[in-house]
């Protein structure tokens, strides 16, 4: 059953919040006994603002980021955090420098392409991936082989919640962690314990949101 949802504070940044939903949730390559809600953090403008600011010192200064591939619906968040690191000649190139901000797109929902008017944003470029949450980082790691596969290179992981400290051998830098949300687990799905003990699924999820059953 679906429990009563609880707001959760960035400690870096107490205007950026997210809920913990309490809960048996079947994710694509996961289950969890909560959800955590980030969609305000990716909808709202002023959160999105201040998320971005938080990453962004992560980079400042010390990685060259020419491109950022938004994942889970984060163009927002990903249009704040290319403006912050370009602001005030932070970004490693110089103040003209322009950082772009593309999505893969999903072929026959598994294979990610990026279209021919898309891939000089990606060939030959330094490329941030920017998920929402980063739980098992099987649809991370897809992404990460498809900017590879298109001539880029992979500098830098951000998430807004991610229970990864590391992938593929980069650090993922998150606004937060699994230490946010005491008890909270996650597994695959054909190793649930909730499943096994015959708890019934509360609802399906995925990175903009869940639909009980």
């Amino acid at each position: 059953m679906i429990g009563s949802s609880t707001t959760v504070s960035c400690s870096r940044n107490p205007r950026i919040t997210v809920k913990d939903i309490p809960g048996h949730f079947a994710l694509t390559y996961s289950h969890t006994n909560a959800y955590v809600d980030i969609v305000e953090v990716k909808r709202s403008m002023k959160m999105a603002a201040d998320a971005a600011a938080i990453l962004a010192e992560a980079y400042a200064y010390a990685l060259q980021i020419d491109t950022i591939v938004a994942m889970d619906g984060t163009e927002i968040l990903g249009a704040f955090l290319a403006e912050s690191l370009v602001r005030g000649n932070r970004h490693a190139v110089d103040q003209n420098s322009d950082i772009h901000v593309v999505t893969p797109e999903l072929e026959n929902s598994t294979q990610m392409i990026f279209r021919d008017n898309l891939q000089p944003m990606i060939r030959g470029k330094k490329s941030l991936v920017l998920c929402g949450s980063l739980l098992t980082g099987i649809k991370v790691k897809k992404a990460m082989e498809c900017v590879k596969w298109y001539g880029g290179t992979i500098v830098g992981v951000a998430a807004v919640f991610s229970i990864l400290d590391e992938i593929g051998g980069i650090p993922v830098q998150s606004l937060f962690g699994k230490q946010d949300f005491p008890g909270y687990q996650s597994w695959d799905g054909a190793e649930c314990p909730l499943c096994k003990s015959g708890q019934k699924i509360d609802a399906l999820a995925n990175c903009y949101g869940y639909s009980r059953l």
